[in-house]
């Protein structure tokens, strides 16, 4: 056992899981709005809980990393740990059903834009309706990206990941 208690397979795993996540975001960057980060992120919290909001955490250190700070990155903080605890709190209600996280997913890609804005309102108000309304198209486009990119993969990379998680507990 490491000092914070954390054991080397957790760490192991959390490292695999923001590998996997930033390499996504990487190679789907040219697409606007969309994105594997949502899917990713849903499907570890169903599957490893609390290591999700680990692994989005450093996610979002490799982002500082590679794009510098930025008010984007202040709700980077917020956002992607925020859709790993709805998840986990979620996922003993919606189980294993495609169709339940893909409304998760999608819902959240609509509202990403909102959470975003929610960092300006203290800064100015004007401009958080601003961009909130002027980001809605892109909103749009991410919430139907996330709800097919869900739907379509949630079956096979769900029960790859239980494979994975039994064979940890092996």
């Amino acid at each position: 056992m490491v000092e914070n208690g954390l054991s080397l397979k957790r760490i192991v795993r959390i490292g695999m899981m923001t590998a996997i996540i930033y390499a996504c975001k990487v190679a789907l960057e040219s697409i606007p709005n969309v994105e594997l980060v949502s899917f990713l992120t849903i499907m570890y919290a169903i599957t490893f809980g609390i290591d999700a909001i680990l692994a989005v955490t450093v996610f979002n250190l490799l982002e500082l990393v590679q794009w510098g700070p930025g008010t984007w990155w202040i709700s980077y903080l917020y956002v992607w740990p925020l859709l790993a605890i709805i998840t986990i709190v979620l996922r003993k209600k919606l189980g294993n059903e495609p169709l339940y996280w893909a409304m998760v997913s999608g819902l959240f890609g609509l509202i990403f834009g909102s959470l975003f804005a929610i960092l300006y309102i203290p800064i100015d108000v004007k401009y958080a309706a601003t961009y909130l309304i002027s980001g809605l198209p892109y909103d749009v486009l991410h919430c139907i990206s996330n709800f097919i990119i869900m739907l379509i993969l949630f079956k096979p990379i769900n029960k790859l990941l239980n494979r994975v998680a039994n064979m940890e507990n092996r």
